[in-house]
């Protein structure tokens, strides 16, 4: 599959939580992490999605938020993790995060964000992701 999101995070269905037009996915990382997206049905059924299955969480860099220390925001998707690498640009910033396990999550604020929290190489970070910004693929 390839794709032009940044973040293709293999996982595997942990539960399927059917709504009237939506349905709950939660994915796991091989981290333990977990990954909460929004979907349609019509999608669930077209990907034909099941308990245990394999797939790719797509989150585009630009729909990730960073943030320090324990956070509580409504967002579902809060992964923790390290900064690897941050580069800087004359406006935004590319931020990559290490969640363990293989895994990194890249994302792109702005380098104003990117001052205001003080980010650095080596600091303990999480990335924040709405459940409706997360998409399910599989190959």
């Amino acid at each position: 599959m390839k794709i032009s999101a940044r973040n293709m995070l293999k996982c595997k269905v942990e539960s399927l939580t059917p709504g009237a037009v939506n349905e709950e996915v939660v994915l796991k990382l091989s981290n333990g992490a977990k990954i909460t997206s929004i979907i349609t049905k019509n999608s669930v059924s077209n990907l034909n999605l099941k308990l245990g299955d394999e797939v790719f969480a797509i989150i585009k860099s630009s729909s990730i938020m960073f943030g320090l220390g324990e956070i509580k925001i409504s967002a579902r998707n809060v992964l923790k993790g390290k900064i690897v690498s941050i580069k800087k640009g004359e406006v935004n910033a590319e931020v990559c995060l290490d969640l363990g396990d293989e895994e990194i999550i890249t994302g792109i604020i702005t380098l104003n964000s990117v001052k205001k929290l003080d980010l650095k190489v080596g600091d303990k970070a999480s990335a924040i992701v709405k459940s409706n910004e997360v998409m399910v693929g599989v190959e």
